[in-house]
């Protein structure tokens, strides 16, 4: 009977420390579950009435302001910085007009530099045509000019020279005498026009060596001056074929070694020529013969 009674009361011993356990952990896990829903409602809250407070009473522009210089200033702390600046395609235009035109010193945060703006201020300089412009993380900004190319010599109405190029584009900071052997072009709208000209007469190599210059006739024509005195009149339309007459010309009758002033093309199925004054005249008064009366 001892031995019955001590397993009954193991038994009821067991049983009171399995309820008093499933108790403590229901507890717990109750507990555990009223603490996660907390901290989820915290969250919630966080994120929805925080800001909607801060709108609701006009600081929420204040509030993103300071975020933005927090930001700002960890990532300098981080070492986000312009440290370099590297340039490619530079040649002719000035080192320090191109820096002042990124517009951006060393030390300061990388990720506020502009690159769009930066971009915009490079291309007004003279000599650039186009600028690409980056940021390489951590501190480094990429800087890629395209720079003109000088094409022709424009005399102006006061008879000085300016440098343009192929865009008509006026280029500042030059010296003059690097660019004599460019074509002197005469003309108010001459800029805007001369490079499609210029493009058709380069097709015949020999004889744009001979081009000094070209003159615009009535905003519609070009008049082309060669090193040997000689004038061509070119024609408003098909330019092109009336250049390759003039070289089948002097292929054929070495026009360009005559005594010619005047080579006037413009007409596509007949060529006028006008000789210089001295062989005008020889023409006109041609030497006696010895002997003759």
């Amino acid at each position: 009977m001892r031995t019955l009674g001590t397993i009954g009361t193991l038994e009821e011993q067991a049983r009171e420390r399995r309820e008093k356990l499933d108790k403590q952990h229901g507890v717990a896990s109750n507990l555990k579950k009223v603490a996660r829903g907390l901290w989820w409602s915290g969250f919630i809250g966080a994120i929805t009435i925080i800001p909607a407070a801060l709108w609701y009473t006009g600081k929420a522009d204040k509030w993103l302001v300071m975020a933005e210089n927090e930001s700002i200033r960890l990532s300098a702390e981080l070492g986000m910085t312009v440290k370099n600046i590297e340039v490619s395609g530079r040649e002719k235009t000035e080192t320090d007009a191109l820096l002042a035109a990124i517009g951006k010193k060393t030390g300061t945060p990388i990720i506020t530099f502009d690159v769009d703006a930066a971009r915009e201020r490079i291309e007004e300089l003279s000599w650039v045509r186009t600028a690409t412009v980056e940021r390489q993380l951590p501190d480094t900004l990429i800087v890629s000019v395209v720079e003109r190319k000088p094409l022709a010599l424009w005399q102006t109405n006061d008879r000085g020279h300016v440098l343009i190029d192929g865009d008509g584009a006026q280029l500042q900071n030059y010296e003059l005498g690097d660019y004599l052997d460019l074509p002197v072009l005469v003309g108010d709208d001459a800029p805007q026009h001369a490079a499609e000209m210029l493009a058709t007469i380069q097709t015949i190599p020999h004889l744009y060596d001979m081009v000094t210059g070209a003159q615009r006739i009535g905003h519609r024509r070009w008049n082309i001056q060669l090193s040997n005195g000689m004038f061509v009149r070119l024609p408003e339309k098909d330019m092109d074929k009336a250049w390759q007459r003039l070289e089948i010309l002097d292929r054929d009758h070495d026009l360009l070694d005559r005594d010619v002033l005047i080579v006037d093309l413009r007409l596509p199925d007949r060529t006028f020529v006008r000789l210089t004054p001295g062989a005008a005249e020889l023409r006109r008064n041609p030497p006696k013969k010895e002997g003759a009366v």
